[in-house]
């Protein structure tokens, strides 16, 4: 294969293999002297519009307003300076630049002109966020510089969390690395993570538009104000299906305004021609390491994954690159689309594609259309309708297709080269009069002194010196230490200058392995810090919701217990370690020097101070004292015994796993309620991020039982907070089934609306989780716009379920929102919500529950936000309970912001749930004994949460 050079400017040249047109990205970095203004740079956007180049993203950074394009074709070179444009190309764009392309091994490269180097003043550090925990999963660190952040790591379930428990904002973090193989283990807490950003973006910038529309129109009242704010970027790296892993998402993910740009790294076929870093911006540069194990292939699946995976074979190279830019551009709808929720299109009835909401006009005013369609055999006229389409993702039917990868994707990391110190007294004796000049010459532009000589900073600066930096290195299993420890990277000066730190997240049994210790031993010059369960406690990591479970179990120890922790590791390793134990808040300064601190790491709750506060607090105690004695009288008792005759399953068990709404906070995770019916089966009613790690909090060592009993899985509507923690389940459950010959042939049902049901079965081609022994039941199809579900399973579902049958019906939320009823061949009926309005149909085949759960999201004094945000207020979920004649009701689904206990009626038996409760059906009444020692110990952390200034 010919390879030719081409100069595309004075200061870079880059290779461009024959036939073969790389991926060039030109980025505008900072404006300097002479720089275009705002409205040059859209007009040089506008202008390589025009010229019908394929734009891959556009982006925005903090600082100067630049933007980013990647185009294809052999016009790029043109646009770039070689063809006949180059003149006026060139006097338009006067900023510091770098070109980024992408060759045949899919790795991103760049060459840079005019970066400044890093301020000797400047400070920059490294935390450790979260090392292996129930709670936190995976490992993260956080690279801090004042402008800007970067999570390198794992982005697991409950990072963002630990980050929040932490109080570590994230609103400035402008690049994840993600490190190790792509999967939920290592990207389990992404997707949640990058809403958040998103909604924070977006909240800010509408705050930022807002208050400068204010100013414009202060100042000109005559004129509307017409700002423009320039879009933060986000950068998400790493390995491959990075970008495919999102995609699936793109049903129920759409944001605006944040354009999010995906990098992949992929192993190299051939060896490195030179040391540039991989990917850099003006911050730091990162070389991949991509590290594939030393045994070949994939574990091997059962006959109907093999199937399901060669019903879309492999791409060859060519569609490979084709197939990752579909995927991306995918990505790029997601959370950068011009889509506007109130723009409408007029079509023909027969052309509307759904899901589609469609109106008509009558009489002069727009109706939603709730009539037949042409496809549903019906003599139906062909009018014109008016719709608003759905977002570009939705649209999306399938994605191009894709196979697990085991590659560990791995980074070294360091800052740009630091100026040397200024000369202020060699700088006068040349001349230069301070002010203005010393700064150009710190700024590195060269100065002319009053006499007629050139002062170039080389002549007052001393010697450059190399950016500090570290390496995040993740190895899975042991198959991957060789092909690690050989790497060329260890032993190139190029690369290794100035690096410090390595911090190694390692998989069970690779901390002991001596290949790894004696390369530590070897490269003894380097910190290194390991984070692994082999060294790495299961302590309890998010520490507030912990003290609160502690404070509730001194309240009532038999339906509120104590976290499953250990502040220890149940098999040490043993001999002299040639490393340091990763521990959260563990911080190392890397500008100006290595500095490694202790100050932030975060303590082990001091649970013995816990208890001593919760025993002392004697207005809680003796209300709990109270109530302990009411519910444990034989009079009680045998009332209460006489009162519940007739009501099945009294010992079924509902264990509150997640009780808050939307995002996960310090108190409350998000939704998922585990029902525990014995003689049937274990059920999950819904499953937001992280709901295996509250499973582990609540059963511990129990956990392989719960999962073996688990039958089927609900998710009630494809909001991220209800079911994002669906695949990590199924996986553990898949694990631990496995290992059982009565239970290896079992079946784990998925039941809900088509959409779940797709992504699942989509994202089963990222990784391998057990898609195989997973069945579903589909309640409503994705183009249906109105359903009612009620069917009587099969034989063989309800040996699989233990369920007898089941009913579901739309109901007032979002698209696709379900509210269920579970029945039960003794007469135990469990009716469920979901997040929605108070709805007759859901009353209608709830009627006569043996138990309700339904949301309480807001307040009764806040109707009016539940009414715009499509959720109950408290006293709306007791009335829909009324009227079902539910004999008990558990609320939950609460607002993060909602810090009150509910006033209820004296004859409904009603609690409220509580992150980590457990609490028998027949044990309900008892519960609500507790109440007045649970509303005073509520109202005590309402008021320690006001003076650490919550809301």
């Amino acid at each position: 294969m010919l390879v030719f050079s081409c100069l595309v400017d004075t200061h870079i040249t880059c290779s461009v293999r024959k036939g073969f047109y790389p991926r060039i990205s030109l980025v505008f970095q900072r404006t300097i002297t002479n720089a275009p203004n705002k409205g040059q740079r859209w007009a040089l956007r506008r202008r390589l519009a025009e010229n019908q180049y394929r734009p891959h993203s556009i982006a925005s950074t903090e600082k100067g307003g630049s933007i980013s394009h990647l185009y294809y074709g052999p016009k790029l070179l043109g646009s770039l300076g070689i063809g006949s444009k180059r003149e006026r190309l060139w006097k338009t764009i006067r900023a510091p630049y770098y070109l980024a392309f992408k060759d045949g091994t899919h790795t991103e490269h760049a060459a840079r002109s005019g970066f400044p180097r890093i301020s000797t003043k400047m400070k920059v550090w490294l935390q450790i966020i979260s090392t292996p925990t129930a709670d936190t999963p995976g490992t993260a660190v956080l690279l801090h510089f004042d402008q800007r952040r970067y999570l390198i790591g794992n982005a697991a379930e409950g990072t963002q969390r630990a980050a929040v428990q932490r109080k570590l904002g994230l609103i400035k973090m402008g690049d994840v690395f993600m490190t190790g193989p792509m999967g939920w283990n290592t990207a389990g807490g992404l997707l949640g993570m990058v809403l958040t950003l998103a909604d924070g973006v977006a909240s800010s910038t509408a705050a930022i538009a807002a208050e400068a529309k204010r100013k414009q129109k202060r100042r000109n009242a005559t004129e509307e104000a017409d700002v423009k704010i320039e879009r933060q970027t986000l950068n998400l790296h790493g390995g491959k299906n990075l970008a495919h892993l999102l995609a699936t998402a793109r049903r129920f993910i759409f944001r605006k305004g944040m354009p999010l740009q995906i990098n992949e790294f992929r192993s190299r076929d051939t060896p490195r021609k030179d040391w540039a870093p991989a990917w850099q911006d003006d911050l730091i540069k990162v070389w991949d390491m991509v590290i594939d194990p030393e045994e070949p292939g994939l574990s091997p699946r059962k006959r109907s994954h093999d199937e399901f995976s060669e019903a879309v074979p492999a791409s060859a190279p060519i569609e490979e690159d084709r197939d990752d830019q579909i995927v991306k551009s995918v990505v790029g709808d997601m959370f950068d689309s011009n889509w506007r929720l109130d723009a409408f299109v007029e079509r023909k009835l027969s052309e509307v594609v759904l899901p589609a909401t469609i109106f008509i006009r009558k009489e002069g005013k727009m109706e939603q259309y709730h009539g037949p369609m042409p496809e549903e055999g019906v003599d139906v006229p062909d009018v014109d309708v008016l719709i608003r389409n759905p977002w570009p993702g939705a649209l999306v039917e399938t994605l191009p297709p894709t196979k697990p990868s085991r590659s560990s994707v791995c980074y070294i990391i360091k800052g740009h080269p630091r100026r040397g110190k200024f000369d202020s007294k060699k700088a006068r004796g040349l001349g230069v009069k301070p002010g203005p000049d010393n700064r150009r010459l710190v700024a590195g532009e060269s100065v002319t002194t009053e006499e007629g000589t050139v002062v170039t900073p080389e002549m007052v600066l001393g010697a450059t010196q190399e950016g500090s930096g570290f390496a995040v290195i993740e190895l899975p299993t042991a198959s991957y230490i060789a092909p690690l420890i050989t790497r060329e990277e260890w032993s190139s000066e190029e690369v290794m200058s100035g690096i410090s730190l390595v911090i190694w997240n390692l998989g069970p049994g690779v901390a002991s392995d001596e290949r790894l210790r004696n390369f530590m031993q070897k490269h003894n010059k380097l910190k290194h810090v390991v984070s692994s369960k082999d060294c790495c406690p299961n302590y309890l990591s998010l520490e507030s919701p912990a003290a609160a479970a502690i404070r509730l179990h001194h309240v009532d120890p038999a339906r509120f217990p104590i976290p499953r922790f250990s502040n220890v590791v149940e098999n040490p390793l043993g001999g002299e370690l040639p490393f340091e134990k990763a521990r959260a808040g563990l911080t190392f300064d890397l500008e100006p020097r290595f500095l490694r601190r202790e100050e932030h790491i975060v303590p082990v709750l001091d649970t013995a101070q816990v208890v001593h506060e919760a025993r002392n607090n004697t207005a809680v105690v003796d209300l709990a004292k109270a109530a302990q004695a009411e519910t444990t009288s034989p009079e009680y008792q045998a009332k209460l015994d006489e009162e519940q005759k007739g009501i099945p399953s009294l010992d079924a068990e509902v264990v509150a796993l997640g009780t808050g709404s939307a995002l996960p906070s310090k108190y409350r995770n998000v939704s998922a309620t585990l029902l525990r019916v014995p003689g049937f089966g274990s059920y999950l009613l819904d499953c937001g991020e992280n709901t295996l790690g509250q499973l582990k909090r609540v059963f511990g060592g129990e956990l392989p039982e719960v999962l073996r009993d688990l039958k089927a899985i609900w998710i009630s509507h494809l909001h991220a907070d209800h079911h994002l923690g669906t695949t990590s389940v199924i996986k553990e459950w898949h694990a631990e089934t496995m290992k059982d010959e009565q239970t290896k042939d079992n079946k784990l049902y998925v039941i809900s609306h088509g959409g779940m049901i797709s992504w699942v079965e989509e994202y089963s081609s990222v990784e391998d989780f057990g898609i195989e022994r997973v069945g579903t039941i589909t309640i409503a199809h994705q183009g249906q716009r109105t359903f009612e579900y009620r069917s009587k399973l099969s034989p063989e579902q309800q040996q699989q379920t233990g369920l007898e049958s089941i009913q579901a019906c739309q109901v007032n939320h979002c698209h696709g929102a379900t509210a269920v009823v579970l029945n039960f061949a003794n007469g135990f009926k469990v009716a469920y919500s979901g997040d929605c309005r108070p709805s007759n149909d859901f009353i209608d085949i709830g009627q006569n529950a043996t138990l309700l759960i339904h949301e309480a999201t807001f307040d009764d004094e806040l109707r009016g936000d539940a009414y715009a945000k499509k959720h109950c207020t408290t006293g709306e979920a007791l009335e829909v309970g009324r009227k079902m004649n539910a004999k008990r009701i558990m609320l939950t689904h609460f607002s993060q912001r909602y810090q009150k206990i509910p006033v209820f009626e004296k004859d409904q038996v009603a609690i409220v749930a509580f992150d980590y409760m457990r609490v028998k059906l027949g044990d309900f009444a008892k519960v609500c004994a507790f109440r007045p020692a649970l509303m005073k110990l509520y109202e005590e952390n309402v008021k320690m949460l006001v003076g650490e200034g919550r809301n």
